[in-house]
């Protein structure tokens, strides 16, 4: 089941951390457990960076509706840009961004590529 993250959903998933800023996002959950997290971080005025960390055997079509739910969401607290990683390992990651409408930039977080969003 696809469902609203709560501040204790990502304590859970993350080991106790806490975002400081504005976020939404969306937990898989198996029973009590948080099998899957995604979801979208202010990281500055506007600006939003992007992450979905779901295991390869959870990757399913029906999570596509949930991302846009999500960046609608976002939307309508203002963001103008949205930020992310695409992990080239995992099969049509990259075809999911560019159909999201990212595009690959210049920029590098660690050692993957930085794309953009425009919403």
């Amino acid at each position: 089941m696809i469902e609203p993250a709560t501040d204790e959903d990502v304590a859970r998933f993350y080991g106790g951390i806490a975002f400081g800023a504005q976020w939404t996002g969306r937990v898989l959950r198996r029973g009590r457990l948080v099998a899957g997290f995604g979801g979208l971080l202010e990281i500055e005025d506007g600006v939003w960076l992007a992450f979905l960390e779901v295991p390869s055997h959870e990757r399913r079509p029906y999570l596509y509706r949930h991302i846009l739910a999500a960046v609608d969401e976002i939307r309508a607290k203002g963001a103008r840009v949205i930020k992310a990683t695409c992990d080239e390992s995992i099969p049509r990651s990259e075809a999911l961004m560019r159909r999201l409408g990212f595009e690959p930039t210049d920029e590098m977080l660690g050692d993957r590529v930085m794309w953009i969003c425009q919403v």
